[in-house]
């Protein structure tokens, strides 16, 4: 029956037949086999739409974190009105320019910097940098001791301030310099000689703890006034090597020597029947990188506007710095207590800087912000609430003056960080939760010092480009 059918069929008028051939009739039969019914899990789909949900939240998160991130560091760096970074350009081509021509760095703060820390530090990197040589500006006698220098003034010479709670109501002007005080001698019976009513010295020995480059300088610089003539004499290695004489001057004058190479010893004595006032003696080298250290313990930073400007801008003038650096703050934290008060402080420090750039027009201001500090509330330690609007202020008064701002708060850390720094091993704080100690001042200069010479770097690549 299978042969009797063509295989391609039959066609009977358009319809074709097609008949099962001898080979697919013998053909096995193939296994049916069951489908499982598909059960929905409605719980399963919403799990999968869950953690759809969530990888998408949490790419949002991290997004967010990575911008926040991105904004901390950026606020970590030196921080330029209007983000103009060119604003440091024309400093950093003074500091290219430092192995043939002295750059002068001014630093004034509060307590945080005694002892010449940070400065030193920051004085240590640049010279090594861009030459230069000595400790810079410095008191007859200091406010406190200093790693830099090894002085020892006679006991007739005292010390005038005037700022904060140390000024010398005998005193009856402001004329206190760039260092807001000056020291003179008093009448001592035992140094009284047939000649002179006040006889007087400083030895100036080489610092053995201080930074390598600290040490050894090529020029002396004093700053003085006198009613009259004063006998200069400078002994160097107990040697006789210079005999002058001060001059007369009623405005802060300028009198300056310069060594081959730094004494291991010096001796300056000065004798006069009126004390000359001494506002300053500065050790430099002939070139390169100055850093002056000047600590005004419990200042604000508004002290320049009460001390005498024409005193203030006779000594900064014959000092030429190129940069003034200012940080200050932390006096004011424990007594402003409302964002009012902190925005009038940050007003009154704008005038400061505004007073300096009058002093010094074609120098650059750059301001530090204080470090986080903490208060005891019942059992533990908190950051000051106020601290964060002084910030604020002082940023503020740096950028509306066309100055830059570097925010020693967030890179300690922010919020409660010397809290850490007080526990690190070793401590970087002390048990007052305000300053640090010497290792934790290492550590901050350290961090200015790499947003600094990063900022350099940035602007010679801006420069070859």
């Amino acid at each position: 029956m299978f042969w009797g059918f063509p295989s391609d069929g039959i066609k009977l008028n358009n319809i074709t037949f097609y008949f099962i051939s001898r080979e697919e009739f013998k053909a096995p039969i193939p296994t049916i086999v069951q489908v499982p019914e598909v059960i929905i899990n409605q719980d399963s789909i919403k799990e999968i739409e869950k953690m759809k949900a969530d990888s998408l939240n949490n790419l949002v998160l991290l997004l967010e974190k990575k911008s926040r991130d991105s904004a901390q560091f950026s606020l970590k760096k030196i921080q330029y009105p209007n983000n103009n970074r060119s604003l440091i350009f024309p400093f950093f081509k003074k500091l290219e320019n430092a192995k043939t021509k002295k750059v002068r760095i001014m630093h004034y703060g509060d307590s945080q910097i005694e002892g010449d820390r940070i400065s030193g530090r920051l004085r240590e990197r640049l010279q090594k940098e861009f030459g230069g040589n000595g400790a810079g500006l410095f008191a007859l006698i200091p406010a406190t001791r200093k790693i830099s220098l090894k002085n020892i003034p006679t006991t007739n010479w005292v010390r005038k301030t005037g700022f904060g709670p140390y000024i010398d109501k005998s005193v009856s002007h402001k004329k206190y310099g760039a260092l807001f005080s000056f020291c003179k001698m008093e009448l001592d019976s035992l140094l009284i000689d047939s000649n002179y009513l006040f006889n007087g010295a400083i030895a100036i020995n080489k610092p053995t703890k201080s930074y390598k480059l600290c040490r050894d300088y090529k020029t002396i610089k004093i700053y003085y006034t006198s009613k009259e003539k004063t006998i200069f004499r400078m002994l160097v290695n107990d040697s006789i090597f210079h005999v002058d004489t001060l001059l007369e001057a009623s405005e802060i004058t300028l009198k300056k020597m310069i060594f081959n190479k730094a004494p291991k010893s010096m001796n300056i004595q000065f004798s006069s029947n009126t004390s000359p006032i001494i506002y300053g003696i500065s050790l430099e080298g002939k070139k390169g990188v100055v850093v002056d250290n000047i600590p005004l313990r419990g200042a604000s930073g508004t002290e320049f506007s009460k001390v005498d400007y024409r005193s203030l801008s006779q000594m900064q003038k014959l000092l030429s710095p190129e940069l003034l650096i200012l940080e200050f703050g932390g006096n004011t934290i424990p007594y402003i207590k409302s964002k009012n008060r902190a925005e009038k402080y940050g007003s009154y420090f704008k005038k400061q800087i505004l007073k300096l750039k009058r002093i010094n027009p074609n120098a650059l201001v750059l301001v530090i912000g204080p470090a986080d500090m903490a208060k005891k509330q019942k059992t533990k330690f908190i950051t000051y609430p106020i601290l964060k609007d002084v910030i604020s202020a002082l940023k503020k008064a740096a950028f509306e003056t066309n100055s830059c701002f570097w925010d020693m708060y967030i890179n300690m850390g922010g919020e409660n960080s010397i809290q850490k720094w007080v526990n690190e091993k070793p401590s970087l704080a002390s048990r007052d939760y305000i300053h640090f100690t010497n290792s934790g001042a290492k550590k901050i200069a350290d961090y200015f010092i790499e947003d600094f010479m990063l900022d350099y770097k940035n602007y010679l690549k801006e420069k070859d480009d």
